[in-house]
């Protein structure tokens, strides 16, 4: 059986952070073909849960970079965590520094509310300037980055450590590039951790074992399947590793040229049902006679 991941925000998701009927109808198609389809995100599993049942989707999810994999039925079967002294020191470095950041764990996304409030009212203020399109672009990705589900506001990072959670994922998000190149290169130097980006306003900090490429095939690994003829559709850094480890790998067309120059195809854009596009593509390459399965 054969397998397609599948990237949520800037892929899957359109500009309402909603996935549309023709990208639900083309995945719903893809299942009764008997190809297995996986969300692959940054997201928290709770989330993607949620955003899944308003569409009708019943799918595993890999979470949180590859840090989580979720069965159908909502049984956690992988789990990898951010050691807890590493969790207190990155958070320190960030709170002295005054980043804004997001901490996910089972139960929650984290994050202290005065540098939510300030990283807030920097969005409204920047969508009042005069910002060239792809400017503009990363500021309204930003903005919907708050309609996740999940949230809990808290003091200071203190407040996260009581807590006592498994770390799964540490976001962070400055519009300031200089500020994200220093935390990059701050937690690229522990060998404990990875790090990669999902839109062009943040990094995502996770454990060295964590990645969506290293899910994918520990998946593959744990339900026998093979990634021979599977298929990985994303649009940004963080869904590179999984790019590696398919035959299939597609960019969204909204994706940065980088992303367009490693993958083996193009399709269309998130708010053009590109994820549809590419499924569809993806059925017809294999020719499958209706009523059969691959």
């Amino acid at each position: 059986m054969s397998l397609i991941a599948i990237d949520m925000d800037g892929t899957l998701l359109n500009h309402q952070n909603e996935i549309s009927e023709e990208n639900i109808k083309a995945i719903r198609d893809a299942q009764e073909k008997g190809i297995e389809v996986v969300i692959s995100t940054g997201r928290a599993y709770f989330d993607v849960r949620k955003i899944c049942e308003k569409a009708g989707l019943s799918t595993i999810v890999i979470g949180t970079n590859g840090a989580t994999i979720h069965a159908k039925d909502e049984k956690r079967i992988s789990a990898t965590t951010i050691e807890r002294e590493h969790v207190r020191s990155i958070l320190q470095w960030l709170d002295e520094r005054n980043y804004y950041y997001e901490v996910f764990t089972d139960t929650a996304i984290y994050t202290p509310r005065q540098v939510r409030e300030h990283f807030y009212n920097e969005i409204q203020t920047l969508k009042n300037a005069d910002l060239d399109a792809d400017m503009k672009e990363v500021v309204e990705e930003a903005e919907r980055q708050f309609d996740q589900f999940g949230y809990v506001f808290v003091e200071n990072y203190q407040d996260i450590l009581t807590k006592e959670e498994d770390v799964y994922n540490i976001l962070v998000c400055s519009f300031d590039q200089g500020k994200l190149e220093e935390g990059w290169k701050q937690f690229e130097a522990f060998d404990v951790l990875t790090v990669a980006s999902s839109a062009n306003h943040n990094i995502e900090i996770t454990s060295k074992n964590t990645s969506k490429g290293i899910a994918l095939e520990k998946l593959a690994s744990l339900t026998n399947r093979s990634l021979d003829q599977a298929m990985a559709i994303g649009d940004s850094n963080n869904d590179l590793s999984m790019f590696q480890k398919v035959k299939y790998s597609v960019a969204m067309g909204n994706a940065q040229d980088e992303i367009k120059e490693v993958c083996t195809m193009t399709t269309l854009k998130n708010n053009e049902h590109g994820v549809a596009h590419a499924i569809y593509q993806y059925l017809e390459s294999f020719v499958i006679p209706a009523g059969e399965k691959l």
